[in-house]
């Protein structure tokens, strides 16, 4: 390791230094706080939240996230930790019949269940149980440790659909599905990586759900209060914006973090960042091999989250629910996200990988007017006109580098996995991609950032 002058050693600047002001980070900051620990988070945004970016003020009807947002059924650190702050949940499910566009055809779906008559529909069930009986074979504890880990990881879920599935449909929905939650194509996708993370988020029902599983519930008021409201905990002071990581020198007795000429000074450092957001950053001394590669080879995907709101939710009083799954007009996961606050009704939308890659390639204009017609196609020509839309482009923010998740190509999880969650000396992996369970989501970050927290507390006894 390399070695620090004596001044800087007998005076650190805080017990540890946080890199990343969203949910994960925050929640560390929060348990080694409550411990008794001083800390610093330093965050390259100019806002708190990370990939829960909240927007209060800015559009006509409530509040409205950007990014991450949703609270699942077992999310149980998440939820306490959000209670415990004096944040109130409502339910994100309506009530209705549930919208798939398929090969041109619009297909309702009462109690989110397709109708078992239409051809497709048997296949379809039987390849969300195979995925799953996958998922239960490979876990999520250590999938490269399981068996095949290098057989399935030299695959691509794209490959396993070409081999095991024969309806055109049930291959659109299931590209739809890998597009929409990962943000990207199952061509990319290591079908090792899919398997885990289907059983990490507890089946691909849960996934899927448009009432409960991992769609459940909304914070009222936003998801990045909880990091708003550590903040104001922990201090606001305690919390440096505009300050991104550039590169981080670790010794013996601490570490040192540095934002150009600006450092600061640490027993231990938390990175609460994703893997990718982490290669920016140099090492000194460079990380293990499994690490960098890591880094280097486990991309984020690519996502747009679009956002239309309304007057009132006609969808609801015409019979739907508001969710909706289209494999072929926008390629979009869609589902009401209206709060009993709002004063507007509001759909949101997903869309992600190669549908991603279409969109993006379409000027702004073009984009609203498609969502739109979708819309209309879907719930009827009120659709046509909505009082607030908006789209945010997440491979635009420059400290995330996409969204919602990373990803991994073959080749990566069997040989690097490990390397997620195993901290380098003094410097800990946070970030919801370190966590066993419910990587991609809110409950991830929160549980990492904790993991990271009680690893460290132990060592500063």
């Amino acid at each position: 390791m390399t070695q620090t002058n004596s001044r800087e050693a007998d005076h650190p600047d805080a017990d540890v230094i946080i890199i990343g002001a969203g949910i994960s980070g925050s929640a560390a900051a929060k348990a080694l706080h409550d411990q008794g620990k001083t800390v610093l988070i330093v965050e390259a945004n100019d806002r708190i939240g990370g990939r829960t970016w909240t927007d209060p003020e800015g559009a006509p009807g409530g509040p409205i996230d950007n990014g991450g947002m949703f609270i699942g059924e077992t999310h149980r650190h998440l939820i306490e930790l959000g209670t415990s702050l004096g944040l109130e949940m409502t339910p994100s499910g309506k009530p209705g019949e549930d919208t798939y566009v398929v090969l041109g055809n619009v297909l309702r779906a009462p109690d989110e269940e397709l109708d078992p008559a239409l051809p497709f529909v048997p296949e379809f069930r039987s390849s969300l149980e195979a995925l799953d009986a996958l998922a239960d074979r490979v876990g999520w504890d250590s999938p490269w440790s399981s068996t095949d880990a290098a057989v399935l990881d030299s695959k691509t879920v794209a490959t396993w659909l070409s081999e095991s599935i024969e309806s055109a449909e049930v291959r659109k929905l299931h590209t739809l599905i890998v597009n929409a939650i990962l943000g990207a194509d199952p061509y990319e996708v290591s079908l090792l990586y899919w398997a885990y993370y289907v059983s990490q988020c507890e089946g691909i029902q849960s996934l899927m759900g448009t009432r409960d599983g991992a769609q459940w519930a909304w914070w009222f008021g936003g998801a990045a209060q909880v990091s708003w409201r550590i903040a104001d905990a922990i201090g606001r002071d305690k919390v440096l914006l505009n300050w991104p990581v550039d590169r981080i020198e670790q010794d013996d007795i601490g570490v040192t973090v540095f934002s150009g000429q600006r450092r600061l000074r640490a027993a231990h450092v938390v990175m609460a960042m994703s893997p990718v957001a982490s290669n920016r950053i140099r090492f000194e001394p460079a990380l293990p091999t499994a690490r960098a590669q890591l880094q280097a080879r486990a991309p984020m995907g690519r996502y747009y989250k679009l956002q239309a709101r309304y007057p009132v939710s006609f969808w609801v009083d015409q019979g739907y629910s508001g969710a909706l799954v289209d494999t072929d007009d926008v390629g979009v996961f869609l589902l009401d996200g209206t709060k009993p606050t709002d004063t507007l009704a509001t759909l949101i939308g997903f869309v992600g990988g190669t549908n991603y890659d279409r969109w993006a390639a379409r000027t702004p204009e073009e984009r609203e007017r498609a969502f739109l017609d979708l819309l209309v196609k879907a719930f009827g020509p009120q659709a046509a006109e909505p009082t607030y839309f908006h789209e945010t482009d997440w491979t635009q923010q420059e400290w995330a580098r996409g969204g919602p998740v990373t990803y991994m190509p073959p080749g990566v999880l069997s040989n690097f996995g490990a390397a997620l969650r195993d901290p380098v000396g003094r410097v800990h992996f946070a970030g919801t991609e370190a966590s066993i369970q419910w990587s991609g989501y809110m409950e991830g970050g929160v549980r990492a950032g904790q993991k990271a927290a009680a690893a460290i507390v132990e060592e500063l006894g």
